[in-house]
């Protein structure tokens, strides 16, 4: 029979080497040598020592360091040692064993023989990264199945077995590499190195506002001064002569596709100061694979620096090939496919093409996929949008009225490691960017075209609050579009999302997230139906519709934004726009071109007060916002006794230059009883002069009468304008949360029809088309079939 190993973990009472002391233990402890299985420790947390994250012997990053990771754990008495591994939390948040015994996922593994050490200093670090550790006991016996189990996995779920740090960020650094141009084969791009600091400091401050450059300007040069090292400062280190000092240059395939060719030359060049010219220089980079992304960065290899402290501004490049022809995915429903609900929603799996696309070099950015109409597909996992592409339903299928459907998850429970289900509902979300990988520095990815057209959207088993007050699980937090919140920074050509719909999204549509800058050039949405959405919690909110983070003064989603022609049937969000009311001091070159137009809302946002369309509290100046030709409505039946609230905008402050435009007109409402003009928000009017355009009024590009809603003539009931409008379930209870309180008529295409006879079709809101058209057409489910 086995003795019993009575141990205890050793709290660390001092930095660095700690002893373990006989009175640090807990009673009587045996040679490890005669037991299977050495114990379990833990990393020094919160949560097991409930110290909180001041504790000064405790896991934690080294601050003034920025980079440095000290980790410290408990120590077990007879043991040979510890070992410890990490790597980006990036790749090892699932808690897989296997996850974190991929060596990609790693940046390092570190055994310690002395089994009185219980602290370890991990230096150099990537800035700005989150990070995870694990690490076991070794058995003085070395055989593997004697080792500890590893603490730090924590299998996705159990948080208190996880063990992270997120490095602070890295100071400013100087931009010194760009690139010029791509050959029209693809066979070589640039390189432009420049090193001259004046220039670097002229564009870090380009955006900023006139009279804060100066002191930007000053505050860059102290910086970039302590921590880069130059060739040349000119007379009394006057920056505008001083030149940084590089001296390699790397271009190596993108962790993508690591099976990208290029010249060998170019993955460790040395740069040689004759090759500058006024502080100047360019390189012509060959032998590049078309449809591949490759990263370029100029370093100063001293080595008395970390490699991390060596690079200046990285650049991931792609180089865009020529796109086939469309890619047809047939259905194919495997027969006995694991994914819980594939085979019952008879849905054909979209995860490996769509999924790989990304990193696929066979393929060119903005490929067209084509799926089946009236087929169901589906992804199980988070689809990366780092690489442009249209899916669209085929144009022939499309002609004859058949679109295709796209499960994002929610078909059934998300499976374990093992291939068992666990209680989780199994959701996903396409997701912006990518998270960064080991070893990788952190660029802006560069994304094309994002087009999604004529498809319907759905998370089948998706739950609302209401399902979550009657017992069945906690509602499901899914989107359209997302972001890592620790994803690189991007830049996106287009979003566009035509003649869609879109069911079962409870907490949002569109959100980023996380400090790194993103910045859309344009997105469009037009054409789509938003139905059955639900409500995410008992007011209504989840995010916005479209949310903002207002984490970067740089970053900028509403570059050129348009929402039209869409339909919104009782979805309850925070608001329609939105950037996390973060009051920040954006660049000059950061303004929001915000278009919503030609849309019909009804019973938008109803569930409480003052859940807006516009939420922008703070708007960067020169911005333009425009809200026309929309029409709203509340609508219920007569023994419905539900609230339908309704509100405006919320706009407080223009910051920057302190100007804007807008226009706000032609905007028409229909209700379940007789309205009259500007009484349809119950709060935050678009005419009040406080907090909402009203405010504002210098800066309206129409006249004050037409920030008032208006009824036309005759005011029109809902049911007058619409078949059957009002919500199906009427036993609304504010004491008692039902999944149906927002759910949407079942045959919604002819319930919003409108009606034709004579007196509806020659009222205002008809002949000035006003809200979408679809719906004074005779088949408005394939009105936007062409568009």
């Amino acid at each position: 029979m086995k003795k019993i190993f009575l141990y205890s973990l050793t709290a660390i009472l001092a930095l660095g080497t700690v002893s373990c002391k006989d009175d640090e233990v807990m009673g009587v402890v045996n040679p490890a040598e005669e037991f299977d299985r050495m114990p379990m420790t833990m990393f020094r947390l919160n949560e097991n020592t409930d110290k909180g994250d001041n504790d000064p012997f405790g896991m934690r990053v080294i601050t003034e360091e920025k980079n440095t990771a000290m980790l410290v754990w408990y120590g077990v008495k007879g043991c040979a040692g510890y070992e410890i591994k990490y790597g980006l939390s990036s790749g090892l948040t699932s808690g897989l064993a296997e996850d974190w015994d991929n060596p990609d996922n790693l940046t390092d593994r570190v055994i310690i023989e002395d089994p009185e050490q219980l602290s370890l200093r991990i230096p150099d670090l990537e800035y700005g990264e989150a990070y995870r550790f694990a690490i076991r006991v070794l058995n003085p016996d070395g055989i593997e199945e004697h080792h500890s189990k590893w603490y730090g996995y924590g299998n996705g779920r159990e948080w208190a077995e996880q063990a992270g740090l997120t490095m602070e960020p890295r100071y400013d650094t100087p931009e010194l590499v760009s690139i010029q141009d791509v050959a029209a084969d693809c066979s070589y791009f640039t390189v432009k190195v420049n090193i001259n600091a004046a220039d670097a400091i002229y564009e870090a401050v380009k955006g900023e506002k006139p009279s804060d450059q100066p002191k930007k300007s000053d505050a860059l040069w102290n910086t970039y001064k302590e921590y880069f090292d130059r060739i040349q400062d000119g007379n009394q280190d006057d920056r505008t002569k001083a030149l940084f000092k590089v001296t390699k240059l790397t271009v190596k395939p993108a962790k993508d596709n690591p099976e990208a060719t290029i010249d060998g030359k170019w993955s460790n060049y040395a740069i040689q100061q004759s090759d500058f010219t006024d502080g100047i220089a360019t390189y012509k980079v060959t032998g590049l694979m078309p449809n591949a992304k490759y990263v370029v960065e100029v370093l100063d290899d001293n080595p008395d620096k970390a490699y991390v402290d060596q690079r200046y501004n990285s650049i991931l490049k792609p180089v865009y090939g020529t796109p086939g022809d469309p890619i047809v995915i047939e259905h194919k429903v495997i027969p006995n496919d694991r994914i819980p609900g594939a085979v019952e929603f008879n849905a054909s799996p979209l995860d490996t093409i769509i999924g790989n696309f990304g990193s696929d070099t066979n393929l060119a950015e903005g490929q067209v996929f084509y799926l089946e109409g009236g087929k169901a597909y589906y992804f199980y996992s988070n689809p990366v949008l780092a690489k442009g592409f249209t899916l669209e339903t085929k144009p022939e299928d499309v002609a004859q009225g058949k679109r295709a459907i796209v499960y994002l998850g929610g078909m059934g429970n998300r499976l374990d490691e093992y291939g068992n289900e666990t209680a989780d509902l199994g959701t996903c979300n396409f997701m912006f960017g990518r998270q960064k990988a080991g070893g990788e520095p952190d660029c802006l990815i560069e994304v094309g075209d994002l087009i999604f057209r004529n498809i319907d959207f759905d998370c089948p088993k998706a739950l609302n609050y209401g399902h979550q007050q009657e017992g069945e699980g906690s509602a499901t937090g899914n989107y359209f579009a997302n972001m890592y919140s620790n994803g690189m920074k991007v830049r996106i050509k287009s979003l566009q999302v035509l003649n869609c719909s879109f069911q079962r999204m409870v907490r949002g549509f569109i959100r980023v997230q996380g400090t790194k800058q993103k910045v859309f050039d344009k997105m469009l949405i037009k054409g789509n139906m938003f139905y059955n959405c639900g409500y995410y919690d008992n007011n209504g909110r989840g995010y916005a519709w479209i949310a903002g983070d207002g984490a970067s003064t740089i970053s900028n989603i509403y570059t050129d934004f348009e929402f039209s022609n869409n339909t919104m049937y009782d979805c309850p969000r925070t608001c329609l726009i939105n950037d996390n009311d973060k009051n920040i001091e954006y660049t000059n070159e950061v303004k929001w071109n915000i278009r919503v137009n030609n849309n019909t809302f009804i019973n938008y946002s109803t569930r409480t007060k003052d859940r807006t369309i516009f939420q922008i509290r703070y708007l960067p100046g020169d911005s333009h916002l425009e809200f026309c030709n929309n029409l709203l409505v509340v609508t219920k039946a007569d023994n419905d006794k539900r609230a339908v609230y309704q509100a405006g905008s919320d706009i407080r402050e223009i910051k920057g230059s302190g100007s804007m435009t807008y226009l706000v007109k032609d905007n028409y409402i229909a209700g379940s009883k007789t309205l009259s003009d500007d009484k349809f928000f119950e709060s935050y009017r678009f005419s009040l002069n406080k907090n909402s355009f009203g405010a504002f009024p210098q800066f309206n590009q129409g006249t004050k009468d037409d920030l008032e809603v208006k009824t036309g003539t005759p005011a029109l009931k809902a049911t007058e304008l619409f078949n059957s409008p009002n919500p199906p379930y009427t036993e609304h209870n504010t004491s008692k949360s039902n999944h149906r309180d927002h759910e949407a008529p079942a045959d919604i295409w002819n319930a919003l029809k409108y009606k034709q006879d004579p007196a509806i079709q020659g009222h205002d809101i008809v002949t000035k088309r006003i809200g979408d058209p679809r719906w004074n057409t005779a088949d408005p489910m394939h009105y936007y079939d062409n568009l």
